[in-house]
């Protein structure tokens, strides 16, 4: 008599494949998670050998140069000088400053027990002396040897260096040997498929080279405003600041999409407090309300045209990729979604086309 189920049966050569499956699935994301650091550093090499790309090519073009590396290596001085001037005229000073505001915080939080600044009288009125007293004591307790962080990190800042060289090389690399191996790719392919593989090569390119304009744009923007704003704050309150070197700070920093206009906002606000209260109150509520505006409306409005993306779209994948990766994720997951995009259209309509001909049949 049936009991209304059926006998299924799994061969044993089945169940060796679905272990063998496991296994190396297993393997697999255990060797990326392994090699997961070198996996970023060549993610990042890829992602500047393309935005560097198109200057690489026109150096080529108008030196009439037979090979890259001549060119690649200009791009690279260039790039390079660019950025050393900043961090020349921007980090000595800011560090000087930071080590000078550390040393006299001590005696800066005692004078808010016993002076008669409108800071002092708050202190006083609302009997925070005590609390004052302890706060002095712990900073000075933690600036006898201000060195001794320096000396902490040195490891960190050594692994970083070695990276940061590591990038540059094999960025300069792929620059110079990255199009002889797509044409390598594309010999190998098919005939019949290499046209469209170039389309899609082409607009996924397209795609990475018009980010990296538009965030240039964007940190240009947000550079210029900053520099304004600075000037304009200094001169009412009569103060001096390198207002360039600041400038060249969010620059720097506004490369990062979404986060950056903050990271260069706090950097900013911190070097005014050096040198004034009042200023640094005025950039901090300018900062503020620029970030917003970059983030709800500049900074999409330009990704979404260079990268054929909605501006929820641009947002959303920047969320996304600072969950997964931090920093790194948040660089790379606007141009990767506009990248996946076209794969995913691509996708859709090999497969629409399919089931047009399969009906026509």
């Amino acid at each position: 008599m049936s009991n209304g189920f059926s006998e299924v049966t799994v061969s044993n050569r089945t169940i060796i494949r679905i272990v063998l499956i496991v296994l190396f699935s297993f393997l697999g994301i255990r060797f990326v998670s392994d090699i997961s650091h070198a996996l970023e550093l060549i993610i990042i090499s890829i992602f500047l050998a393309v935005g560097l790309s198109p200057a690489v090519n026109w150096i080529v073009r108008k030196l009439k140069l037979k090979g890259r590396a001549t060119a690649t290596l200009i791009a690279y001085v260039t790039v390079l000088t660019v950025l050393g001037v900043l961090i020349l005229n921007v980090v000595p000073p800011l560090v000087k400053q930071t080590v000078v505001f550390v040393q006299n915080s001590p005696k800066a939080l005692s004078d808010l027990r016993t002076g008669s600044s409108p800071a002092a009288k708050f202190v006083q009125n609302y009997k925070l002396q005590d609390d004052i007293e302890s706060l002095s004591h712990e900073v000075a307790r933690r600036t006898e040897d201000i060195q001794q962080p320096v000396v902490a990190t040195a490891g960190k800042v050594g692994s970083a260096f070695i990276s940061i060289i590591t990038i540059l090389v094999l960025t300069f690399m792929l620059l110079v040997e990255g199009p002889s191996w797509i044409k390598r790719y594309f010999y190998y392919l098919p005939k019949t498929k290499r046209d469209h593989h170039k389309k899609l090569l082409t607009r996924m390119y397209l795609i990475v080279t018009g980010y990296v304009n538009g965030q240039l744009l964007i940190a240009l923007i947000s550079s210029l405003c900053a520099l304004l704003a600075l000037v304009i704050a200094t001169t009412v309150l009569e103060v001096s600041l390198n207002v360039v070197a600041l400038a060249g700070i969010v620059f720097i920093t506004s490369l990062i999409p979404m986060i950056g206009a903050i990271i260069g906002g706090i950097l900013v606000i911190l070097s005014c407090l050096f040198v004034s209260a009042p200023l640094a109150v005025i950039m901090a509520i300018y900062l503020i309300l620029y970030q917003q505006l970059e983030n709800t409306t500049l900074q999409p409005y330009i990704q979404a045209r260079s990268n054929e993306l909605t501006p929820l779209l641009v947002f959303v994948a920047a969320l996304i990729g600072a969950n997964f990766a931090g920093l790194l994720g948040v660089v790379l997951a606007i141009p990767a979604a506009g990248c996946v995009r076209i794969l995913a259209q691509d996708f859709l309509e090999s497969r629409f086309k399919k089931t047009v001909q399969t009906f026509h049949k």
